[in-house]
């Protein structure tokens, strides 16, 4: 899903993805939501989730 909502999803753009692509604003704020909230999960989660927006790699 991470890259359809980045725009990495299909090869030819075609503006089929246009309307999945979340706007660099909207990433900055789901990546402060996920930073803040790493003080609330729950252990048996192993490791909290990490900044979306700057560690955006490891998400498939």
């Amino acid at each position: 899903m991470f890259k359809l909502w980045s725009n990495r999803f299909f090869k030819n753009d075609l503006n089929i993805s246009k309307p999945f692509i979340l706007p660099k604003s909207l990433w900055k704020e789901i990546g402060i939501l996920m930073q803040n909230n790493r003080k609330n999960m729950a252990l048996d989660f192993e490791k909290p989730p990490r900044n979306i927006f700057k560690h955006n790699a490891r998400y498939k």
